[in-house]
């Protein structure tokens, strides 16, 4: 068995990774520890909605939305995030090209209906998005101090 020593070299040399997700940034997409992903180098250049793997500076591996293609770098997004982020074709690695819903349901990203529908819709809220966040805190709220007070009453979650 071979053995890599990161996830771009295992691009490079066999042009797939597979493995599970951590964190919580493509949420409700991708879900940490639970969705398995596919990821394959890229031949071309990406898209605008395509879901870039890429490599920062000091070594991390991210994974997110591009929103926009621009001539010498990608504008990119986390689903779950606010913040837009500045990546140039040198960082990029990799690109989603389907997953495994929980290990089990699998979405392909090329030819799946209701993922494209869900990529777009996802890119054109941005513009709402600090008002939608907002919303599910102020409705969150409660449920996350109830769940604090048992915590702290009892020791665990209830």
């Amino acid at each position: 068995m071979t053995e890599y020593s990161s996830i771009k070299e295992i691009l490079e040399k066999t042009g797939t990774y597979t493995g599970l997700t951590v964190g919580i940034s493509m949420q409700p997409l991708l879900h940490a520890q639970k969705d398995n992903i596919i990821v394959v180098r890229p031949e071309e250049r990406l898209k605008k909605y395509d879901v870039a793997l890429y490599v920062t500076s000091y070594g991390k591996y991210i994974m997110h939305r591009v929103i926009e293609v621009c001539d010498d770098h990608y504008v990119i997004m986390g689903d779950n995030l606010l913040k837009k982020e500045y990546v140039t074709d040198d960082m990029i690695c990799g690109k989603l090209i389907g997953f495994y819903k929980n290990g089990k349901h699998y979405v392909d990203c090329e030819n799946s209906k209701l993922y494209k529908f869900y990529s777009k819709l996802i890119v054109a809220i941005i513009p709402i998005k600090p008002a939608l966040f907002f919303v599910r805190r102020c409705v969150t709220y409660p449920f996350r101090k109830t769940k604090r007070l048992f915590k702290k009453l009892f020791g665990k979650d209830k």
